[in-house]
């Protein structure tokens, strides 16, 4: 499953999975320590691990709407 770190609120990170949009509420400590916002998240069990790649896509893809409503 894949999940996107929608916020991190008094050390509880809420997580959008992908696939179904359901939305869970993880300890922070459960989570990779450098772990943020933003961050694409993949588990494997009950192991969460940063998705490096799908979080910089994801970033880019964002960035690149932002400059083309900015363009307007």
């Amino acid at each position: 499953m894949t999940y996107i770190i929608d916020r991190i609120e008094d050390g509880i990170a809420i997580l959008e999975c992908q696939n179904t949009h359901e939305i869970l509420k993880i300890s922070m400590d459960a989570l990779p320590k450098t772990a943020r916002e933003g961050h694409v998240l993949t588990k494997d069990g009950d192991t969460y691990t940063i998705n490096r790649d799908a979080t910089q896509k994801r970033r880019d893809d964002i960035k690149r709407r932002l400059e083309k409503i900015l363009e307007g």
